[in-house]
């Protein structure tokens, strides 16, 4: 389904305005919570009946009265945020905050009061009416959102609505009571949206009229043919969200009503939780679509699929059944989990009453050390195939295998000394300590891999062997990490620059993170950093008007070619030069593609983790092609092109960030850069030998980008099919249970270097 971007929340610590007495608590104050008072002011004048929550360790509201006062009590000490919601205008946080992004933390302290004062923001309207076809006024709740995050929403009846927001650029969506919505004007997504600038003081009109809608009915029946009672039915959009829903009645009827014009797909969920789809398949994938004329009724009938079922029982070696084992099924022919799970019950039985018929592939795990496959196997490959046919039971029963412990400690790779504190992952438990010693019981034997991570150390998976009735040990050496120390000032006046994310980049693999730990207010950081080179790159993530950077030899660079490398040892601090921050100019322009138009599309200064998201430096490419960049130092930069079903390229039309073509960035101007995007070649990489399904991912062999990535359809034998641009040398990869396994070496030092042609479909098979 498509997903929502998500944004991290961050809060801005501010002292300003805050008055903490904690000498002087009032004499029905509780001793062991906190008082967040204050009044609430619009151009000076008190705001009456306005809500006020505050949301942290504790939560509390509480009304402003005639004055704009307000008071709430029993907060459990720790930092708060505190919103204010006044009829008429946008919601707004404590210190002038439009979002929660922007809000301060309030510190609360125990017998206390903290005096919160606030005066409501300047703000912009949008009014308008929301009519039927015929003029009639609607009911609907409204939403105005902007893409830094300010939202404003209420709900409105009789078609007419007045909104507040605070001055920004913004799209309004309209939800009914059906859960279909639509956005002005006419849109049935936001992709397709009007933006509309609000500056304060301002009202901006907005009149719309609801899209053309008929309905959907017809009857679900059981595979027997008898009516199929509280069936879920849903309706979603080509695109993937979701849209009304209905269940059925005793008879297996629905109908829903309200549905836009178009094509929709539909699902089917049976009560167990088992889905199907219009027209009565098992996949998503497989699925058509039904379509919805205004005015008229839709019939759609459909009959559940016949299912067979699996039950069993887990037991330990002595026949006594074990309960709370998790039992999950893979489908055997693509290696996937099914959306259905199961768990053991005092006697250890289960069942899963209704599947479809395919072969499948058991899985135990979690409760007393359980990790295995049906019937008694420890891998995915090795696990049986269990077939499941219409109209019939498949009993899969299984007994606990053998198994051992694991006792852990730590140490420090120079000094010698235990470390205390400390976290492992084996197969599929995960331990912590604060006392120096892990110990996992019930550990089943087998091979493993110990994954360490340690509070300021680098950390080197360990392999062990856990043999049955024993106890293995293992002792991790732990590297300390470097700390390097740097300041970060604005260059024309060398002030202390706050807001600035400061990051260490592997200069053969750079990523940009989605989030970080900006500079305070004297513009100081340390960073913890695995010993070897790194390089540094600073990015104003709030910081607005001054523009990333790469620290060069001489200051700031927009190419990663010309940065400074810093070489970190064990345990050193390092203090960097000082990163001297330039204002930021703009880069804008428009995307185009030699197939079409472009969807899901972003423009970025480096790439993001892969299979992470949500990565720094990126803009996304809106439905007409454009994008703007404002967060760029003033020098020469390459830009990374991203698309739905085009592969990742770079500015001149290639897969090497090194030899891209570089846009140059004037501090407080605007460049004009448009870009038409090649769909790429077509390959498909096969892993013989490989069982279950994953990711295989191929990056460029001199830059470390990556440069393509596919999910196998079937199993990593059968191969996955993805995009990557021609021509350029490659390194593949792929994911199994034991992480990243590269073509050709142990690691992408040593993997072998593939060439991907300038043009045609290609398959590579992995020998």
């Amino acid at each position: 389904m498509r997903r929502t971007p998500l944004r991290r929340v961050g809060l801005v610590l501010l002292a300003a305005t805050i008055a903490t007495m904690g000498l002087a608590a009032p004499a029905h104050a509780d001793p062991d919570t906190g008082t967040i008072t204050g009044h609430l002011t619009y151009n000076g004048q008190p705001v009456a009946d306005a809500q006020v929550n505050a949301s942290g360790d504790g939560w509390g509201s509480a009304s402003t009265d005639s004055t704009g006062r307000y008071e709430i009590t029993g907060l459990t000490p720790g930092p708060y945020v505190v919103q204010f919601q006044a009829a008429g205008h946008p919601e707004q946080f404590a210190h002038n905050g439009r979002t929660w992004d922007e809000a301060a933390q309030i510190a609360v302290t125990a017998g206390a009061v903290t005096t919160v004062d606030e005066s409501l923001l300047p703000f912009g309207t949008v009014t308008g009416r929301l009519v039927d076809a015929d003029g009639n006024g609607l009911s609907a709740y409204i939403t105005a959102q902007a893409d830094n995050g300010m939202s404003s929403s209420a709900w409105f009846s009789d078609g007419d609505f007045t909104l507040g927001v605070h001055p920004g650029r913004y799209q309004v969506q309209f939800q009914f009571g059906n859960g279909t919505s639509q956005w002005a004007y006419g849109a049935r997504d936001n992709g397709a949206a009007t933006y509309f600038d609000v500056a304060a003081g301002q009202t901006v009109t907005v009149n719309d009229t609801k899209l053309p809608a008929g309905s959907v009915a017809g009857r679900i029946t059981a595979a027997d043919g008898g009516p199929a009672a509280g069936v879920d039915v849903q309706l979603f959009e080509v695109n993937g969200n979701y849209g009304p829903s209905a269940y059925t009645e005793a008879d297996g009827t629905y109908r829903i009503d309200g549905v836009f014009s178009g094509e929709w797909r539909m699902r089917v969920t049976r009560e167990s939780g088992l889905q199907q789809w219009y027209p009565n398949v098992w996949t998503e994938q497989a699925a058509g679509t039904v379509t919805v004329t205004a005015d008229s009724v839709r019939t759609v009938d459909q009959q559940l699929l016949p299912t067979g079922s699996i039950s069993g029982h887990f037991t330990d070696a002595g026949g006594d059944g074990l309960a709370d084992v998790s039992v999950g099924l893979q489908n055997a022919a693509d290696g996937r989990y099914l959306d259905v799970s199961a768990t053991t019950d005092a006697d250890g039985a289960y069942s899963f009453p209704e599947l479809p018929a395919a072969q499948y592939v058991v899985r135990f795990d979690g409760a007393q050390g359980v990790d295995q496959y049906a019937r008694g196997k420890t891998s995915y490959g090795a696990a049986d195939r269990v077939a499941v046919t219409a109209g019939q039971n498949t009993v899969v029963d299984d007994v606990k295998l053998p198994s051992g412990s694991l006792k852990v400690t730590a140490k420090n790779a120079i000094t010698g000394a235990a470390v205390g504190s400390f976290s492992v992952d084996v197969g599929v438990r995960s331990e912590s300590t604060d006392n120096g010693v892990v110990t996992i019981s019930d550990l089943r034997a087998g091979d493993y891999v110990v994954r360490p991570w340690a509070n300021g150390y680098a950390a080197t998976d360990v392999p062990v062997t856990i043999t049955a009735g024993e106890q293995a040990t293992v002792v991790l050496t732990l590297t300390p990490q470097a700390k390097l120390v740097t300041k970060v000032v604005d260059k024309a006046t060398g002030l202390p620059l706050a807001g600035v994310c400061v990051f260490t980049i592997l200069p053969a693999h750079p990523v940009l993170p989605d989030g970080c730990e900006p500079t305070a207010a004297d513009g100081k950081v340390t960073l913890n950093v695995d010993p070897g080179k790194v390089q540094l790159f600073a990015f104003p993530s709030n910081a607005p008007g001054y523009g990333a950077q790469w620290l060069g030899a001489n200051g700031g660079t927009g190419l990663q070619g010309q940065a400074r490398d810093f070489t970190l040892t064990a345990g050193q601090t390092l203090t960097a030069p000082t990163i001297k921050m330039d204002k930021a100019g703009t880069i804008t322009g428009k995307v185009t593609t030699k197939t079409g138009g472009i969807q899901y599309g972003s423009v970025r200064v480096l790439d993001e983790g892969f299979n992470v998201g949500g990565g720094l430096g990126s803009v996304d490419v809106d439905t007409d092609g454009r994008y703007t960049i404002d967060f760029l130092g003033p020098y020469q930069w390459p830009l990374l092109f991203k698309a739905l079903d085009h592969a990742p390229q770079w500015s001149g039309g290639t897969g090497n960030r090194f030899i891209s073509e570089r846009i140059t960035v004037t501090a407080g101007q605007t460049t004009t850069y448009d870009y038409k995007m090649t769909r790429g070649n077509l390959i498909t990489v096969k892993v013989p030998g490989q069982l279950g399904t994953g990711f295989v991912l191929v990056e460029n062999a001199s830059a470390g980008d990556v440069s393509g990535a596919g999910w196998t359809e079937q199993s990593f034998a059968d191969g996955a099919t993805f995009r990557v641009l021609g021509p350029q040398t490659v390194k593949i990869r792929w994911i199994e249970s034991d992480g990243w396994n590269w073509y050709g070496g142990a690691d992408r030092e040593h993997a072998t270097v593939v060439s991907v042609p300038a043009g045609g479909n290609t398959v590579f098979v992995l020998s």
